[in-house]
């Protein structure tokens, strides 16, 4: 599979695998590997792929969690790749996944991002901080270090943001996006923040983004 990286420093083509793995029925997960990636050396891409093979690792695990919370239930796990996208610093591996456990829904997207050139693994506060340096995060964030959880203020900023420029937000989520946790990573100049799956409210969970810092 081959991407074209749209970015000035990414303008040469980047190639990637990508395999299905079924390790036990009713779970599918997909596996990613770059053979290269614009801009980046070999040591760069052996980083990535570390860190990816040790995403898929700890997929297939939750997939097998869920497959002993079934209990004679029907369940299923399926995680896949959604899109690859490279910004300024970053790159962005972003995987769509669904699951029934213990019989209830779930939706999420999972991202891993990645430094540029360095290509080391970015966790997503660390991701927050280094685009929006003034912005405090909400102290009792979730242990998950792929989420975060913002203030009421930047949850503001981030409705203006998504409705000038997305043109997505539904009054009846407020409250739910001032008190979700996110997964982010970066699209272009933007921070996307994908909210935690609620079924109730499950109408909001959309990509919003937030504008960088002046």
């Amino acid at each position: 599979m081959l991407l074209w990286a749209p970015q000035s420093q990414a303008a040469t083509l980047t190639s990637y695998k990508v395999r299905n793995s079924k390790p036990m029925k009713d779970v599918l997960v997909q596996n990613v590997s770059f053979d290269t990636a614009a801009g980046l050396d070999h040591s760069a891409i052996k980083k990535i792929n570390t860190a990816l093979i040790a995403a898929s690792a700890s997929f297939a695990k939750e997939a097998k969690d869920c497959s002993a919370a079934a209990q004679g239930h029907p369940w299923g796990y399926k995680l896949t790749l959604e899109k690859v996208l490279f910004s300024e610093k970053y790159l962005s591996v972003v995987f769509a996944k669904s699951s029934v456990c213990a019989g209830s829904p779930d939706i999420e997207k999972e991202a891993r991002v990645f430094s540029l050139p360095a290509g080391d693994l970015v966790p997503a506060k660390a991701l927050f901080k280094n685009n929006f340096p003034a912005v405090k995060l909400v102290i009792d964030a979730p242990p998950n270090k792929q989420l975060i959880r913002l203030d009421e203020k930047t949850v503001e900023t981030m409705i203006d943001d998504s409705k000038e420029i997305l043109k997505v937000f539904d009054k009846r989520c407020d409250f739910f996006l001032k008190h979700t946790s996110y997964r982010i990573w970066l699209d272009g100049k933007y921070i996307i923040l994908f909210p935690e799956f609620i079924q109730p409210q499950s109408f909001c969970q959309k990509e919003y983004l937030i504008q960088p810092e002046d």
